[in-house]
């Protein structure tokens, strides 16, 4: 994605009326966010390359003759890992967060992070190895691997994309001339917008990291090894790049324990002795010597970001619902294509349908459809986005329900594929049908997963960022919570009901979603 410069021209020093009425323009993106963007791509194919093997890995026997395995668990037993490990991994980034607003600052924390990640990936590359060679080490290897990776990425995803803005400083409005002569006037909002856009569109190509990894493990010996090898080169460069770089990235200090700071002025609002309304200023500040707490007015403050923080946490509610249906693309719409005919392919390639579709309609929905909406003053919310994108993971769910009907009723093994004959014989179905499931979930992320992001940072108070973006993460966690309750129940013939149920709570969670905002927008209004 290019982005169009603009001649500049000075800074203006104040914005009258008449000036506010002129069409807004992004501004230019600093080398300084385009160096973190980098960094965060190489950071998430590393992760995305190291999940999609997880399944076959987890699921699979090493001499299986049609799909590449290791450790032979079954596919329930896998499925429920691969959840409980993607609520593990959602869960950290909220002591991330902490740690980077309250004590060590984003860029300290961000550094502690990737010294955990290499060390944690390099655990589960190791014994990929001893697995394959001498037919031991995997599990153990993998349980503690994934637990500092897990550690690793909860430090850095939360503070890297708040990080990412804090390298594009505020600064004064300004007024530039358009290519056609008019004037316009460069608006932050838009920049920060574009900026996350291009940032899950590159998060999304370091998501085809998949492709190598699932072919790698598919051909090579000790393929699984080498695949993990893969993703433990990406983290290792990211780390190497961040450390050369560190002093130069522009950093926020922590502003202390947000959290101890909030309920330390909650405690104190329920003070008796807390000044009342009609005490002077100078009883006010005796008092707050006297005791040594903070002043009510800095409590009041502090309370009233807390609210804030509160209130931008309510647009998450319905995030549980939407990453249990995108993280069935790692789990259980892997184990569906291993039952289809995949023409060769293996079948964990086929999740990335999902980031190619993402790269191909994201600059489609930024360059062409927000701004016709925006044209005609239909006014497309943040919120409104979020919506649209539950109902467009709804569709995708409903039609991987239909896909698992027709496996269910074509032959050899119908319900019971994998089962029949002498055993691993898939349905004579082609496993292509799958791919506008992961159209449909491309879209949902383009509008609800971006659009979430930016109200996390842009409705956040500043001190309490990265804590905001963590609950962002955690949100997603409770998604693969519904997910382990999935596990129990995903397996043949069972998925039918499975994959429609998950549709049925995805379309209550949509429409409770679009309620509740068009409640909230007449209340306001």
């Amino acid at each position: 994605m290019s982005e169009k410069k603009e001649p500049e021209s000075p800074p203006v020093e104040s914005v009258n009326s008449s000036e506010q009425d002129l069409p807004t323009v992004r501004g230019q993106v600093p080398h300084k966010v385009w160096l973190v963007q980098g960094l965060y791509f190489l950071e998430r194919a590393a992760f995305y390359g190291l999940s999609q093997p997880l399944q076959n890995y987890l699921q699979l026997q090493p001499d299986d003759p049609h799909r590449p395995g290791a450790l032979g668990l079954g596919q329930a037993r896998a499925v429920l890992i691969v959840y409980i490990w993607f609520i593990y991994s959602y869960s950290t980034p909220l002591v991330g967060g902490l740690l980077a607003d309250c004590w060590l600052g984003r860029r300290k924390t961000i550094q502690v992070g990737f010294l955990i990640y290499v060390l944690g990936l390099s655990i589960v590359t190791a014994t990929a190895f001893t697995q394959r060679i001498y037919g031991t080490g995997g599990l153990p290897g993998f349980i503690v691997g994934m637990f500092l990776v897990g550690a690793g990425t909860g430090t850095v995803k939360p503070n890297i994309t708040v990080f990412l803005i804090d390298q594009y400083p505020e600064e004064e409005p300004e007024i530039v001339t358009l290519k056609d002569g008019k004037s316009a006037m460069v608006s932050r909002e838009l920049t920060i917008r574009f900026i996350w856009n291009v940032n899950y569109w590159m998060i999304n190509v370091g998501g085809l990291c998949g492709i190598i990894t699932t072919n790698v493990e598919r051909y090579a010996y000790a393929g699984f090894g080498f695949a993990f090898l893969i993703c433990l080169c990406l983290i290792a460069a990211s780390a190497t790049i961040f450390q050369v770089g560190y002093t130069k990235f522009v950093t926020i200090p922590p502003s202390g324990n947000a959290v101890a700071d909030t309920f330390g002025a909650l405690r104190r609002r329920r003070n008796p002795t807390h000044p009342r309304q009609g005490q002077t200023e100078v009883a006010i500040q005796l008092s707050a010597e006297e005791d040594g707490s903070a002043p009510p007015s800095r409590d009041e403050a502090i309370i009233a970001d807390a609210k804030t923080a509160a209130r931008a946490c309510l647009v998450f509610l319905p995030f549980p619902a939407l990453m249990l249906s995108i993280n069935l693309m790692d789990s259980t719409l892997i184990a569906q294509a291993g039952t289809m005919q995949t023409h060769g392919l293996p079948n964990d390639i086929m999740y990335n349908l999902n980031p190619i579709s993402v790269m191909v309609f994201l600059p489609f929905f930024q360059s062409w459809i927000y701004p016709t909406l925006a044209k005609k003053k239909i006014n497309f919310s943040p919120e409104h986005k979020i919506g649209v994108g539950l109902f467009c993971a709804t569709l995708s769910i409903a039609y991987a329900t239909g896909i698992q009907h027709l496996i269910y009723t074509t032959g050899p093994c119908f319900n019971h594929p994998l089962k029949c004959l002498a055993g691993n014989i898939p349905n004579d179905l082609s496993v292509g049908l799958q791919t506008p499931t992961y159209v449909f979930l491309a879209w949902a992320e383009i509008l609800a997963i971006v659009s979430g992001t930016e109200l996390a940072y842009s409705r956040a108070p500043a001190s309490m960022k990265s804590i905001v973006q963590a609950l962002f993460n955690f949100f997603s966690a409770l998604g693969s919570v519904f997910g382990v309750g999935v596990s129990f129940a995903a397996y043949d013939p069972n998925m039918v009901i499975v994959y429609g149920s998950i549709t049925g709570f995805l379309l209550f969670s949509t429409f409770g979603f679009e309620l509740a905002y068009l409640i909230r927008g007449k209340a306001s209004g």
